[in-house]
């Protein structure tokens, strides 16, 4: 299966062939990996990659992928080429009015980045969520002015609930 993982922006090819049980070949931009991944918990992969042995916590949905690794925390979208499709079709229209941010997930509020009446740039992160023991942090997509802020640090927060809206800049 042919797979486009994106993590910060950068876009990665993926494409990932079942050998056998628990063995893969993984393709990450053409560079060839033999990976072994054995699921020791609903929310825990012992994973060997290329003879490196490596434990990722992770939880996911349809598209995000939340991987805990070395204690460092990574929010990654793995799309389909449908989904990758979409996603390019939607960056290519021209996004204007109130940017709304919601969660993806249940979870729980870390911190509030942003306050009411801060500008923030594209990318500003906003929000940091806590969601199957990983901190993510949630970024605007456009920049503009805070219009309100709708939770705060510790609220528990279920998925598709509005966290940020954000006016454009003028």
């Amino acid at each position: 299966m042919k797979y486009t993982a994106v993590l910060n922006d950068k876009e990665r090819e993926l494409e990932i062939s079942h050998q056998d049980r628990h063995r893969y070949r993984v393709m990450v931009d053409g560079e060839v990996h033999e990976v072994d991944a054995r699921l020791c918990a609903p929310d825990l992969l012992s994973v060997l990659v290329d003879n490196t042995s490596y434990d990722i916590s992770f939880s996911s949905d349809d598209i995000q992928v939340l991987l805990n690794f070395r204690n460092q925390h990574f929010n990654i979208e793995v799309l389909d080429e449908r989904h990758m499709r979409m996603r390019r079709i939607r960056s290519e229209l021209d996004i204007s009015g109130p940017e709304v941010i919601k969660t993806s997930m249940p979870g729980k509020v870390v911190k509030v980045l942003v306050e009411e009446g801060q500008q923030v740039k594209s990318g500003t992160g906003v929000v940091i969520i806590e969601a199957m023991k990983m901190e993510n942090e949630i970024r605007c997509r456009n920049g503009g002015v805070i219009k309100a802020v709708h939770v705060s640090a510790g609220q528990a927060v279920e998925g598709d609930v509005v966290l940020v809206e954000i006016e454009p800049e003028q």
